[in-house]
């Protein structure tokens, strides 16, 4: 962006009457933030607009407030599709009531937030890539994840940061009648309360009546593989592709999110596993482009079980020795494959 441009949006973002704007709207009104915004943080918006009626605010994980409509397309669209089918029933109220309001928030820490919005954000670290853990600034909470659900919901959390306990129900337990899964949920979320928001100054999870949120600066392993591969499959150049994907392949090994077998966890398995067999078929191709072919055989029966699909592997194997003028080998990938299918 030019910088002259910039300044001025930022000056405008910091002068700009949003907030009192806010007070004299009687339709419901949704406002979307970054995770990584240097300027308005989550905590300050949700401080200044608690009081107001009608009005709902998410935050987006990984992101950045000035760029959400392009690296959260799909997303944003999502979120502003249920807003507006949420809310289309609902009449407009004029009356402003802020301990209604009030009343609604779940978390005792609200008005804490409000009163100082600078207060350090709890740090969440959730591996699930191999093996489940969770770390609440630096501290291990060891126990009582394998009950009423407080992994599935976590982990859940982990890759949406704020959801609205239909869009939790209906992903978690999408064969459990609506009305019964919030029912349930409201126990679920107090049995996770306990275990992240104990002794801790600032809670890690808000729950109010409309949303469920993170509220922590969340690193995890998973995620950090997820965005690995989307930066690398984004480069450029090649070289630089092949070498950062050759040692993040290095870094993996298989049998990886088998934490939890719920759909929508298995869908982040299988989108994972697409980007690594197009990044191994790619690498195969720019080594042989470049008359590496060997090494490209190498490379693909090395890194084989990292994905699920193994035919499409076997095909470019076969192809490799295909290439290398080695019937007797090309034969023999040949076979596996065919085993590999009739298994």
């Amino acid at each position: 962006m030019d910088p002259g441009v910039y300044f001025r949006f930022l000056k405008l973002s910091l002068t700009d009457n949003l907030f009192q704007e806010l007070t004299s709207i009687s339709l419901p009104v949704l406002t979307l933030s970054g995770q990584h915004d240097l300027l308005l943080s989550s905590q300050y918006l949700i401080s200044k607009t608690m009081f107001l009626k009608n009005y709902s605010h998410m935050t987006i994980p990984n992101s950045h407030s000035s760029f959400l409509v392009k690296e959260k397309t799909a997303l944003l669209k999502e979120i502003v599709i249920d807003f507006i089918k949420s809310n289309t029933q609902q009449l407009p109220s004029l009356k402003n009531d802020p301990m209604k309001i009030l009343k609604n928030w779940e978390s005792d820490t609200a008005i804490d937030i409000q009163k100082d919005f600078h207060v350090h954000t709890p740090s969440l670290k959730v591996d699930f890539l191999y093996s489940f853990s969770v770390y609440v600034n630096g501290q291990l909470i060891t126990e009582s994840w394998n009950k009423r659900f407080a992994q599935e919901i976590l982990l859940y959390l982990i890759f949406h940061h704020s959801i609205s306990r239909e869009q939790l129900c209906e992903a978690l337990w999408p064969d459990v009648p609506l009305s019964n899964a919030k029912k349930n949920l409201r126990v679920y979320l107090s049995h996770l309360k306990k275990l992240l928001n104990a002794e801790k100054e600032e809670p890690v999870l808000l729950v109010n009546r409309q949303l469920i949120s993170l509220n922590a600066d969340v690193s995890s392993d998973g995620l950090d593989l997820l965005t690995d591969l989307q930066w690398i499959t984004e480069q450029s150049d090649p070289a630089l592709k092949f070498k950062e994907a050759e040692q993040r392949l290095h870094q993996l090994v298989p049998h990886y999110l088998t934490t939890i077998y719920d759909d929508w966890f298995l869908d982040i398995r299988v989108k994972i596993e697409i980007i690594l067999l197009d990044l191994l078929i790619w690498m195969k191709e720019w080594l042989c482009e470049n008359g590496k072919v060997s090494k490209a055989v190498f490379l693909l029966i090395k890194f084989i079980d990292l994905v699920e699909e193994k035919e499409f592997i076997y095909d470019e194997i076969v192809d490799c020795y295909i290439k290398l003028d080695n019937n007797e080998k090309s034969e023999y990938w040949l076979d596996q494959k065919m085993r590999y299918l009739f298994e």
